[in-house]
């Protein structure tokens, strides 16, 4: 089981790790825009759709890394106070709560996608791109191995009882 685990996060270390380079195609994208646009005077009919597929793509398909390191925005109010068993308790609530969302927001999506793929659903601006298809199939990817990481968490969560809290962040 740990095997299983090890490689889930191994999975969403490698996708989210490289869904970072996609915010660098993005810059370098809306850097040649800009100056076509403003230097040129030519502007592109593709760039702007392109940035926003790749950027879409790279935040659907990163929640899971963001998972797996438990880098997630948090309110820890309340949570800072909460030590021992109450806050193991807590912390496997919240994972099955995430799990929850996740599969609701799969099933959510998954009907959205079906009719995106039925009609090749495309955007209908001058460029008319598959963005929408290309979107509605990264966001239930997206989704998909968000909740196989969160499963991971939860398997985790409930072999290693005594594992110490992962460190926080620098800054906090």
């Amino acid at each position: 089981m740990r095997a299983l685990v090890r490689g889930i996060d191994r999975l969403s270390q490698t996708i989210g790790l490289s869904a970072a380079h996609f915010y660098l195609i993005c810059a370098f994208l809306t850097t040649y825009e800009v100056v076509m646009r403003y230097v040129f005077n030519s502007p592109t009919l593709w760039a702007f759709e392109l940035v926003m597929v790749i950027c879409a793509v790279a935040w659907a398909i990163s929640g899971a890394y963001v998972t797996m390191r438990q880098s997630h925005i948090a309110i820890t109010v309340l949570y800072q106070y909460v030590q021992g068993r109450p806050r193991w308790l807590l912390d496997l609530v919240i994972h099955v709560v995430s799990l929850g969302a996740m599969s609701t927001l799969g099933y959510a999506v998954w009907g959205m996608l079906e009719e995106a793929i039925r009609t090749t659903e495309r955007s209908g601006t001058s460029f008319n791109s598959p963005e929408p298809l290309i979107i509605k199939t990264a966001l239930f990817v997206g989704v998909v191995l968000y909740g196989l990481q969160t499963a991971a968490n939860i398997v985790r969560h409930l072999i290693d009882r005594d594992r110490a809290p992962p460190p926080a962040p620098e800054g906090e």
